[in-house]
């Protein structure tokens, strides 16, 4: 069961802790009912702190080893009783020997043959206690992990479908607009000219916002009056759009505005008997509107992909849904204005 950093200089002090608190324990206690001088009490819960924390870190080699996922619960049972045993001999019975060569007093030795099976009973309580906190630290620990692996996971797989969602707007802006040169050709090449000089200034927006997550709704705004520029050279009067935004201090996702008016302008017949308006406006609950006519032309059904794209991608933003709605006469798609 490897873990890395699980050993920290933080993780070291909150571990001595332990150890250090017993042995000071012990020796208030002995000075507290006079059973051992105070020099002696102090030499005695010292060397015993202090030997329970230095041999208790094998404790966690242990447990390193012993991971309840990877063997039965009888093994690992019968592992850490053994352990556990053979520890608190080793520490009792080494400690012991410490203290009676370091201070071979007659009433200490005395005192230390009689608390034997005491403190083998207390290094038993302290190697559970121990095992119990690293299996809890090593379990939050990989629980962490997975979860902040998950998490990029996650963040991973929507950053995909992001660039999927982004790399489909120039595909459908170029389309749009060659449909348009298309259409200008045939009735009137000059215009076509002028279009494409105008469609490759436009377009170089295009490319150069295609990296980015979001735009200031202002650049927007410029960048949809030079697209509706473009589209004045192929339609002139018999197009109106009217922009209405009173606070330019947001932000919208990139070419979301002129995927709107393009979807308003690729659906509606425009011809001097039925020229089409659009609006664009904010609104006070913080979205922003583009309404046009319904005069829907023969064969502009469409499957709605550009606006399915706006959708999409606003949902990686906000939780506030892009809003569609319409009447006999009116069409609108709102899009949530947003902040940094």
């Amino acid at each position: 069961m490897e873990q890395k950093g699980l050993v920290t200089k933080y993780s070291l002090v909150f571990y001595w802790i332990v150890p250090l608190l017993l042995g000071v324990f012990q020796a208030v206690y002995n000075l507290y009912f006079e059973i051992l001088p105070w020099g002696i009490s102090v030499l005695d819960g010292t060397l015993f702190g202090f030997l329970m924390g230095a041999y208790g870190m094998a404790i966690w080699f242990v447990v390193r080893y012993n991971s309840p996922e990877e063997k039965p619960f009888a093994q690992l049972l019968t592992t850490h009783l053994a352990s556990a045993l053979i520890l608190a001999l080793v520490w009792v019975y080494s400690a012991t020997f410490v203290a009676r060569t370091l201070m071979p007093v007659t009433q200490y030795v005395t005192y230390l043959e009689n608390r034997l099976s005491n403190r083998i009973f207390i290094g038993f309580i302290f190697y559970t206690l121990m095992a119990v906190i690293f299996y809890l630290n090593i379990f939050y620990r990989r629980n962490r992990e997975k979860t902040e692996k998950e998490k990029e996971l996650k963040q991973e797989l929507r950053e995909a479908v992001l660039r999927a969602l982004k790399s489909q707007i120039n595909p459908h802006f170029l389309f749009n607009n060659l449909n348009s040169l298309t259409s200008l050709i045939s009735t009137n090449p000059d215009k076509a000219i002028d279009f494409v000089k105008k469609l490759s200034e436009v377009y170089r927006y295009v490319l150069d916002q295609k990296d980015h997550e979001l735009v200031a709704l202002d650049t927007e705004l410029k960048f949809l009056e030079s697209y509706i520029f473009l589209q004045k050279i192929r339609f002139e009067t018999n197009l109106d759009v009217l922009i209405d935004v009173e606070s330019k201090n947001y932000k919208v996702i990139p070419l979301s505005l002129q995927m709107m008016v393009d979807n308003a302008i690729k659906h509606n017949e425009i011809s001097d008997r039925n020229p089409l308006l659009v609006r664009v406006f904010s609104t006070d609950d913080q979205y922003l509107t583009v309404e046009n006519k319904l005069q829907k032309k023969a064969g502009s059904e469409g499957n709605g992909s550009g606006i399915q794209n706006i959708s999409d991608r606003y949902e990686f933003f906000t939780d506030r849904k892009v809003k569609i709605s319409f009447t006999s006469d009116r069409f609108r798609i709102s899009i949530p204005l947003l902040t940094d």
